[in-house]
This record gives structure tokens, sequence and C-alpha cells, in this order.
């Protein structure tokens, strides 16, 4: 069996019981039969050790994302799931093997990560129960807040103040968007990982319809993250791009320079947000 998780996973997440054991792939002369993706829309979204799968292989397909694209042997989808760590502790539940502490603690990282803070829609009473009872079993939501939320490194906060120093909003306050550079990230001596907070940054301005932040990967390729607070629904934005997500939270990867994918997105995002809630 093996299993694979979205990378890259930020340097915040090292406190999580058993992080040293999470390889990018499988070992060498390894030959995996039975693989689990987890929170991946796509087989793309786990990185280049998809080819180091065999094609004889069994893939299981546990994701949240109403744009999955069901490329498993067995999918999973639960698109009212508000983290797929809660789907996690169902199967645990339906299967009857016991939560320990240290799987409370990763399955309320997975939760509380998801709903950002709890602060996103997704906050459902289903998930607020899911975490008080991970609290029981053992999670410690102080700590673990403060683990995630309150330990960047110093990194973390150049390449934010630089990526801001960015944004531009247009259409009356409607729109934000930002980008994260490779210069920036070696003037800030960070990793692309530690944008991870950046678009809710932008997507914290009043008034605001629709928050992207470009990042440049290469020359020809740029990752792009979309919230919506608006009518535009981000994943189906996304999906033009061969993206998607939630319809507040999505992404995509453009195989484009950062100028072109700007251009691009910003027209498609303008023409979205008219399109969806027109004023008078």
């Amino acid at each position: 069996m093996w299993v694979l998780i979205p990378p890259p996973l930020p340097d915040m997440y090292t406190f999580l019981p058993g992080f040293d054991d999470i390889q990018a792939e499988p070992p060498h002369g390894i030959d995996p039969h039975l693989v689990f993706f987890f929170d991946s829309g796509n087989l793309e979204r786990s990185g280049s050790s998809v080819k180091r799968i065999a094609s004889h292989a069994t893939i299981v397909n546990i994701d949240h994302h109403p744009s999955n694209s069901r490329f498993g042997d067995l999918n999973v989808i639960d698109p009212d799931a508000s983290a797929v760590g809660q789907m996690v502790t169902q199967m645990l539940d339906h299967f009857g093997y016991p939560i320990t502490p240290t799987i409370a603690t990763n399955l309320y990282v997975a939760l509380l990560t998801d709903t950002g803070g709890f602060r996103h829609e997704n906050t459902t009473p289903r998930a607020l129960e899911d975490a008080a009872r991970l609290a029981h079993l053992g999670a410690d939501p102080g700590h673990i807040a403060t683990l995630v939320y309150k330990m960047r490194p110093e990194t973390t906060l150049k390449l934010n103040g630089l990526a801001l120093a960015t944004m531009r909003v247009e259409l009356e306050g409607r729109l934000a968007w930002a980008k994260v550079t490779r210069r920036m990230l070696r003037e800030a001596g960070a990793v692309m990982a530690e944008s991870e907070g950046i678009i809710d940054n932008l997507n914290s301005i009043a008034g605001l319809e629709l928050a992207i932040l470009f990042k440049e990967v290469q020359n020809d390729l740029t990752k792009i993250s979309v919230r919506s607070r608006g009518g535009v629904d981000a994943a189906a934005m996304c999906a033009l791009f061969g993206g998607g997500g939630h319809i507040r939270a999505a992404g995509a990867e453009i195989e484009k320079s950062m100028d072109e994918a700007i251009r691009l997105v910003l027209a498609t995002a303008k023409e979205a947000i008219l399109a969806a809630s027109p004023q008078s």
C-alpha cells in the first residue's frame, strides 16, 4: 500500500505526529499494488511521484472536491465534507478502528486548516461537532492553533510583505490580485509553500468578490489560487484553465509565463464578476 498526499507540505506542519515518516515517492525497488490518494482533485495534483505507480496498482481516491476527476479504481467523494480528514474519521469509525490521540491530532489539523480556522463557509455544525469529538479524543485545539497560525518563520512574513506590495484592486474593489515571483522567493529566502496564506490576506479586503494570487513556478508555468466571496464559482473559473476545487476556493496550473497568465486570468475573472453580479 502507498499513500499520496498533495505536495508540498509547509514546514509549519513538521510538528504533526508521523511527519518524519512521510516520503515524497515510493522507495526504489518497491512496487505498490494499492495506492490511496487523499485530497487530490486529479492525478497531477499529487506531483511527479504518480509516474512511479504501475498500471496494475489499485487506486483509491478519497476527496471532497466537487471537481474531482474520479481517477481512481475506487472513488470516495463527499463534496459536503468540510475536509478529507472528516471523511477519514468516518471511515475509521465504520471499520472499527480506534482513534488515538495521535490520530485525533492529525485529523483535527486537517479540519482546522480546511475550514480556515473554522472561518470559511464550509464550517458546518457537523465540522464543529467532529472537531469537539477529536478534542475529546486527544487533540489540543489551543496548542495546535498556535503551531499552525502563530509559529511561522521570518521568511514567510517577508514573502507575505513582498507579495502584498504587488497587490492591485480593480473593478471598484470587487477584484484583488497579487503575485509571488521566484525573485521574491530568493529575496525572502523562502520556498513557494510559504505563500500558502497570502491568498487569505487578499481575501480579507472589505467588499471584495474575487481574490487571485499568481505564483511563478517556472518561466512557462504559473499557478493560481482563487477565492470567491461573491457570485463567481471559483472552481468553475479555474476549470477553464484545467484546475478545480470548491466554489469558494480553487486553483489551477497554467503552462504560460506569469505575464501571460495574469492577462488571461484577469480577463476571465472580470467577465465572471460582471456576469455574476452586474451593477446597475
